[in-house]
């Protein structure tokens, strides 16, 4: 059986040989978008990723969580530790939270800033995870993607051209579907979570990465109308909710994280237990108002924050 691999363990990389590698991926015209996503930041994350297979230490494909029980195993108890719940829908809840999460910020900004869709497939995401064996960075393994007729690549050999602008916006929730349904069906099996819930993650994260995208590249109407094309398709059939909080944007969330049921004990600042009043947001006094006094959140690596919150 395999063993996890994880960043800056001196272990080689587990990426079976590919076409696409770093070298030959370099003139690529999607590795240019990605590589300029690194530019394009909101609230310290960049919508960036990596394009081509790796001998650097420490990846392996993203669907070896679906394959290796030890490996799944691993990553669960890791996020455990780390935000402090034995609860295993907690320990799912948070894992898929941090890899949509990862995963959606490149794809939002390549789609938003650059009419253009990576479409790595199941199989073409790489994982590396930080060394107390959480969700690190995602790299994509595959080059092809999906652009409107006009783009000067339309051409290129990966490119899957589209009429219009609409058709465009669909694609990502064809390519998000098909990734995160094996994820969905693998956490609903080991942790018990619904996939309801677990799919509302996905729109979530998909939701709040459109939205930074969209500020990033400063093309919110871009990005607030590929949110509502890209989320109105079952089963991430939740349209994004953006409003302000305390004069931010943000996205209101469809589904609770379960943050609160960590040693952190609060809800986030979107959190659907919180009632959405204006420009404010009150904690639910039924279900949300749990914290211990003196607890304070913990940082860690799905954009949990000493604030408590996931990136809204």
């Amino acid at each position: 059986m395999k063993t996890i691999v994880r960043a800056g363990s001196g272990a080689p990389s587990d990426l079976a040989p590919a076409t696409l590698t770093v070298a030959t991926a370099s003139g690529h015209p999607l590795a240019a978008t990605l590589r300029r996503g690194y530019a394009r930041r909101h609230r310290g994350w960049h919508l960036g990723a990596a394009l081509g297979a790796t001998t650097e230490a420490g990846w392996m494909p993203a669907t070896r969580l679906l394959e290796d029980a030890e490996t799944l195993e691993r990553a669960l108890m890791a996020v455990g530790r780390e935000v402090g719940s034995t609860r295993r829908d907690v320990q799912a809840s948070l894992l898929l939270e941090s890899y949509a999460w990862r995963l959606a910020l490149p794809l939002a900004g390549a789609l938003v800033a650059e009419s253009r869709i990576p479409t790595p497939g199941p199989e073409g995401v790489a994982l590396r995870l930080t060394g107390d064996g959480l969700p690190g960075t995602i790299r994509l393994l595959r080059g092809r993607f999906v652009a409107l007729p006009e783009d000067p690549a339309a051409r290129h050999p990966d490119a899957d051209v589209v009429s219009d602008r609409n058709r465009l916006d669909v694609c990502l929730a064809s390519v998000l579907i098909a990734h995160f349904d094996a994820f969905v069906e693998t956490l609903n099996a080991a942790s018990g979570r619904s996939r309801r819930a677990l799919w509302r993650t996905v729109a979530d994260r998909t939701a709040t990465a459109l939205l930074y995208a969209g500020l990033a590249a400063n093309r919110m109407a871009t990005a607030d109308a590929a949110a509502r094309r890209t989320l109105a398709h079952p089963p991430l059939e939740y349209p994004p909710r953006y409003t302000e909080i305390a004069n931010r944007p943000v996205h209101l969330r469809h589904g609770c994280c379960l943050w609160w049921r960590t040693s952190a004990a609060t809800t986030c600042l979107t959190c659907p237990l919180r009632v959405a009043r204006g420009d404010t947001a009150l904690p639910c006094p039924a279900r949300a108002e749990r914290t211990a006094a003196g607890r304070s959140g913990r940082q860690w690596s799905t954009g949990k924050t000493t604030r408590s919150a996931p990136a809204t």
